[in-house]
């Protein structure tokens, strides 16, 4: 006998639209019962294609005993404040990202994980990009010997973006839009705390007033140091990762389809060797210490071999089912998440320059 999660949608723009076509796809994990947006058409669409009950009213929404799961895809700017009705009406929460814009949203979004333990997760999806997962397997192999700096880019089309994302009144630019995500990561591959955040931002194409272009640098207690970028003003894009260890460096590149390796044999051992007080080497002399080294190349498929976009819901759905049903801890932390929140909190107060709200 199946026992599937019966839950509601609010908030259908494209991201809430994209949750009831991944989460109703196996009726016996999940079970749609009710979808709620302000625009009547998008809800009462979403319920016919669905199943489901219609609502215009999130109030109305939340008298709905149906529900179990919530997953609010409102705006931005009420994340948090919805989360908290949601989790108050007796509601297991599944949260968009940003989880929350303003310094409000994080005290918030703090004191909802203390009160309902069990009951609020953060949906940072894209923890479960295939090539990140292939890229945390490699580094567990030892291949590239400890890790000392990570590189992240998303690169997006040269453009001058003119919608709600380039609004700070809305909650928008890239620090709130995409940071969230390669911060996630990059607090992964730091694999440690976080002991120093330097940062800025840029408003380069975009008509808005908010942040079109994206730069973080975040230092591990570990000494491990993650450099972050997003920008829509690249007209020639770099990799998504690169990371550089002490036996070699891994990269991909935006299309997340392979990744390049080139690392020392795991039996190599580098010999002792000492560095020179004397003068610069004479004209065709060698400088280093070690003239041949045995290196290893590869270029590896990631695998599975899927669409990326449609993958990070399918497994969200999957780990979000396991946590709410048999107890199995969900990847996203709530610390993690918050922690994230944190960096941006911190990115913000470091550019005063735009006047984020809260």
């Amino acid at each position: 006998m199946t026992n599937p999660i019966k839950f509601g949608v609010c908030g259908l723009g494209r991201i809430g639209v994209k949750h009831c076509q991944f989460f109703s796809k196996d009726r016996d994990q999940y079970q749609p019962v009710a979808f709620c947006d302000i625009d009547s058409p998008r809800a009462h669409s979403a319920a016919s294609e669905f199943g489901g009950t219609p609502y215009t009213s999130f109030t109305t929404f939340l008298e709905d005993p149906e529900i179990e799961l919530a997953i609010i895809a409102t705006p931005s700017l009420d994340h948090a404040r919805n989360a908290e009705e949601a989790l108050a009406a007796g509601m297991t929460v599944l949260l968009e990202k940003p989880i929350g814009v303003t310094a409000e949203d994080f005290k918030i979004l703090q004191s909802l994980d203390q009160i309902y333990p069990g009951k609020l997760y953060f949906g940072h999806n894209h923890r479960f990009e295939p090539a990140f997962q292939n890229t945390l397997a490699i580094i567990e192999e030892g291949l590239l010997g400890n890790i000392q700096v990570v590189k992240l880019r998303k690169h997006h089309m040269f453009a001058r973006r003119n919608d709600w994302q380039m609004r700070l009144d809305c909650g928008g630019g890239q620090l709130s839009v995409w940071a969230p995500h390669l911060l996630d990561q990059s607090l992964q591959l730091i694999g440690a705390p976080v002991s120093k955040v330097e940062s800025y931002l840029r408003s380069i194409l975009t008509p808005g007033d908010a942040d079109d272009h994206v730069r973080i640098i975040l230092t591990g207690e570990n000494d491990v140091v993650a450099e972050l970028e997003i920008s829509n003003s690249v007209a020639i894009p770099g990799p998504h990762c690169t990371i550089y260890g002490d036996r070699g460096t891994l990269i991909y590149g935006q299309e997340q389809s392979e990744i390049q390796l080139k690392y020392l044999a795991p039996q190599f051992h580098w010999p002792e060797a000492t560095a020179s007080n004397t003068g610069s080497p004479v004209p065709g002399e060698n400088w280093a210490a070690d003239q041949e080294l045995p290196w290893v190349e590869e270029i590896r498929k990631v695998e599975p071999d899927t669409n990326m976009w449609t993958h990070v819901e399918v497994e969200l759905a999957r780990h979000l089912h396991a946590a709410i049903r048999e107890g199995v801890p969900f990847p996203v932390k709530n610390e993690d998440a918050l922690e994230v929140f944190r960096i941006t909190e911190t990115v913000k107060k470091q550019n005063s320059q735009f006047n984020s709200i809260g």
